[in-house]
């Protein structure tokens, strides 16, 4: 028979999961996202705002926006325009007034030519995502304000009930409101190129057919199409509005292509994250505090996210840009470049390409992100493992180009085989019945017994081999020192 507090425990478990279908993660032990306290890049600026330490004045039209960028390290060379009205402040956008966003790491700007607010996206550990708006009024003191009530799109059935970032591809009509009869799309960086950028600007170099830069026009079968036009710069639309209200000429196909990857990207790890959290608390629930590791019912969406995030974070059917003779705005370029870790030998998974994919190196430099860091442990140090793949040569190859290119088709090609496994726990300890064996550790590393046990203290970890493996020049990223108090193999 079960224990009392066994049955209390089980009956709570089953109370949640008969209700997962009508509400998301987010709203869920231990987030419980409307009640939390958001902690973030956000916070932190209020902080500063609050004691005197940094002002956001007003200047010209745009307002407190570049003193607002400015204090979170968002280039303004980021900036990409849209013009249909799908948004919060959509009375206010137009072909004749587009609304600007401008994005770093971890948080999403907006402005809109003579709206009252600026509005912000920020990342948060534990909440995922939290919205906020920033008052234009000079009179205002600057205080950005927490706004829940942008979960009303921003955490619907678009982003799978939690908190989430919204790219639109519409038909727009003149009026920039979306012909809903046309249809529409949400980008990923998978989606295709030509049904991108309905009712954005696009400029820079791209060939190429995409529903950027126009309205749209029905044709006589009753089909929708856009026809757009190429713009070097935004001065390509100084008859529609005030180009110099902007704070560059560009709306960039480098930082939209990177926003879009960033994006889906984000999303994803929000999702994992919340989901993965609240199955650690039922799997407490029913263990214990004492632990007892992962349900069996855990381990596997573990597994599950776990390739779909390093899938991602390795650009998996992402959309080809070759034939596109695209190149991002060298301004953009360079600015983004920055934001990312550059390693000894001076590469950056943030250097943009464009030439056959969007970045140089094919792995998202989302892995350096707070977001990838805020995942939980039992999913974070599992997504390193589920695509490594160790070569030895007897002759090592002059040239490991077409290597890779033949093993990333390899990739493309291979199925998935259905692996079914068990666990197993492999305890590692040191003295006790584990045996006198720290002096040989000792010998070995020629380490002491204290740096010894500061290095090896952390959480299982899961090793998951994959069906289908993946081999690129950026492996390397993949391979952390990362200690291990025990291992958990499938």
């Amino acid at each position: 028979m079960f224990a009392p507090r066994k049955l209390l425990s089980l009956w709570l478990v089953l109370t949640v999961v008969a209700g997962i279908s009508a509400q998301g993660f987010a709203d869920r032990a231990p987030t419980l996202y409307r009640k939390a306290v958001d902690d973030n890049a956000i916070t932190a600026l209020n902080t500063r705002l609050q004691a005197g330490e940094l002002q956001l004045p007003v200047a010209g039209r745009s307002g407190r926006l570049r003193a607002l960028l400015a204090a979170l390290a968002v280039p303004e060379s980021s900036q990409t325009l849209v013009f249909s009205k799908t948004s919060l402040q959509r009375h206010r956008i137009s072909r004749q007034s587009p609304r600007a966003l401008y994005f770093g790491p971890d948080v999403y700007v907006g402005w809109v030519p003579g709206a009252a607010v600026l509005e912000v996206a920020a990342g948060d550990a534990r909440l995922g995502l939290v919205f906020y708006t920033l008052a234009q009024d000079p009179e205002v003191p600057p205080v950005l304000r927490r706004d829940d009530s942008c979960l009303s799109c921003h955490g619907g059935e678009r982003t799978d009930d939690e908190p989430g970032l919204l790219l639109r591809s519409v038909f727009p009509d003149d009026a920039g409101d979306p012909i809903a009869s046309a249809g529409e799309a949400d980008v990923t960086l998978s989606s295709p190129l030509e049904a991108r950028w309905g009712g954005w600007l696009v400029t820079g170099a791209f060939e190429g057919p995409h529903r950027g830069n126009g309205t749209a026009v029905r044709e006589d079968g009753g089909r929708w199409r856009v026809d757009g036009k190429r713009a070097a710069d935004l001065r390509a639309f100084a008859a529609d509005f005030a180009v110099g209200d902007y704070l560059v000429p560009t709306s960039d196909i480098g930082a939209l292509l990177a926003l879009e990857q960033q994006v889906t990207v984000h999303n994803l790890l929000i999702r994992a994250s919340l989901q993965v959290r609240t199955l650690l608390v039922w799997d407490r629930a029913l263990h214990g505090e004492e632990g007892g590791g992962l349900r069996e019912s855990t381990a596997r969406i573990v597994d599950r996210l776990a390739r779909q995030i390093a899938e991602t974070l390795l650009f998996r059917d992402e959309a080809a840009l070759a034939d596109r003779h695209a190149a991002p705005a060298p301004a953009f370029a360079s600015a983004f470049l920055r934001q990312w870790p550059v390693d000894a030998e001076g590469r950056s998974l943030g250097k943009l390409d464009l030439q056959k994919r969007v970045f140089e190196l094919p792995l998202s430099p989302m892995v350096h992100a707070p977001a990838f860091a805020a995942l939980p442990p039992e999913l974070r140090e599992a997504v390193p493992g589920v695509h490594n793949l160790l070569l030895s040569f007897a002759t090592p190859p002059k040239r490991l180009d077409p290597l890779e290119a033949r093993l990333l088709g390899a990739w493309g090609e291979a199925e998935a085989l259905p692996l079914d496994g068990r666990v197993v726990e492999l305890p590692v300890a040191y003295g006790g019945e584990g045996g006198p064996h720290m002096a040989d550790v000792v010998a070995h590393t020629g380490l002491s017994v204290e740096e010894i046990v500061a290095i090896m203290p952390g959480p299982p970890t899961r090793s998951t081999p994959s069906a289908a493996i993946r081999a690129t020049a950026t492996s390397a990223a993949w391979t952390r020192a990362s200690p291990r108090r025990g291992a958990r193999c499938r």
